[in-house]
């Protein structure tokens, strides 16, 4: 599996922007404390709003009692490490990503007061367009060092400039530091086992921007298994636990290895196995309608396939399966308990073929190349930049006893 798209799972949280309600009639405001439902961030609203249950614990949606009149308020946490949408490199991508999943219109910038939570800040005012109905807003992006944040508010129409109620809002937000800090930290009751399992998904769990000291990257709850289960759907045709055991067998017994060792199998009919390494890409060339850099690449799986037979791509499989597995518990078809008892199995088939993780991981690296056609230099230095990290997923060691702990 490729690192996930961002665009592609627009449709899996859009309609966490669905409006509330739009605003028709100006109101004095008194304020008072609101916190997210997993406690790690509060806001000073209006009053009179009450809190809906959106049904993530990251999101606090706040509306006034009649919608249809008023207007409401809405924020969104994406924390930058274990968030199904994965880390943002800047606001300004977080933003584009944004408001890619709604139709804005008339957008006019203006500025928010500085709060010292804030790493970087940007406010609009704008119209937008959903399902027909269209309605008067104002979008708040915000960057802390630990998420990125949008409030969306739908408010009576309000002039930035002459209504301070949302710089009353941003001045009043602020992080539970000590909550964030528990969350963050990494757990210390993993078993050596599960910190395998993570340790073999890292390089795509951290190109995902996801959290490597968990297990399958992301926390289980509504925010996962929608994004996992669209992701699923639209990339593997998984939508049960009957297609998620299809696609396991399909990895576990064939996978693209099994495309791999069919085509190095041809070329050793075609007598390249008698000709020297130097001069393998040269008879390709002559032989075959390729570019020289695709030459280049069989050139090299031809020499590893001599050397390593199936075990030369198998790690790409292997490793997609036990990715997979992680995915299936996080979408909600595999237990837990199924998942773990599944990783074991396909890390135990993994330990019997290879003798230590730059071993694994280069047979990873090199099905990732036949199977994507291009280059592994970007997982590879994923790699290495994870060898050398504090956290290092890699620490565990690869000859680990496995065995259940759960």
């Amino acid at each position: 599996m490729k690192k996930i798209s961002k665009s592609g799972v627009l449709a899996a949280i859009s309609a966490l922007l669905l409006l509330t309600g739009c605003g028709k009639q100006v109101r004095e405001v008194s304020m008072k404390e609101f916190t997210s439902p997993d406690g790690t961030y509060s806001i000073e609203a209006d009053t009179d709003y009450v809190e809906v249950d959106s049904g993530l614990d990251n999101y606090l949606s706040l509306e006034l009692p009649d919608k249809h009149d008023s207007g409401s308020l809405a924020i969104m946490q994406f924390p930058k490490k274990g968030n199904p949408l994965g880390g943002f490199s800047s606001l300004d991508e977080f933003i584009e990503f944004m408001e890619n999943a709604n139709s804005i219109s008339d957008k006019k910038e203006y500025s928010i007061p500085d709060n010292k939570e804030f790493i970087d800040s940007a406010a609009y005012t704008c119209t937008i367009t959903e399902d027909g109905n269209t309605c008067e807003a104002s979008l708040l992006y915000w960057e802390t060092s630990y998420a990125h944040y949008l409030l969306l508010n739908t408010e009576p129409v309000i002039n930035p400039h002459d209504d301070d109620y949302l710089r009353k809002v941003c001045v009043s937000f602020q992080e539970n530091a000590e909550i964030i800090s528990a969350k963050s930290t990494p757990s210390t009751d993993l078993s050596d086992t599960i910190r395998w399992f993570n340790a073999s998904n890292s390089v795509l769990i951290d190109a995902n921007g996801w959290d490597y000291q968990i297990f399958g990257g992301l926390e289980p709850g509504d925010a996962a298994q929608i994004t996992i289960r669209h992701l699923l759907d639209n990339s593997w045709g998984v939508t049960d636990t009957d297609s998620a055991n299809e696609t396991l067998d399909w990895l576990l017994l064939n996978g693209h290895r099994a495309d791999f060792e069919a085509d190095m199998e041809y070329l050793k009919e075609t007598g390249i196995d008698e000709i020297s390494e130097e001069e393998r890409t040269a008879f390709l060339l002559a032989n075959f309608e390729m570019t020289e850099e695709t030459a280049l690449y069989y050139t090299k799986w031809y020499g590893r396939y001599e050397k390593y037979g199936e075990s030369a791509a198998s790690g790409w499989d292997y490793n997609r399966a036990l990715s997979q597995i992680a995915n299936f518990y996080l979408a909600g078809y595999y237990s837990l308990e199924e998942a773990l008892d599944a990783s074991l199995s396909v890390a135990e088939t993994i330990q019997a073929d290879f003798d230590s993780w730059d071993d694994y991981m280069e047979s990873y690296f090199t099905g990732y190349e036949y199977w994507a056609e291009e280059s592994s230099d970007g997982r590879r230095e994923i790699y290495e930049s994870l060898q050398n990290a504090p956290d290092n997923p890699f620490a565990v060691d690869f000859n680990t006893r496995l065995e259940k702990t759960w």
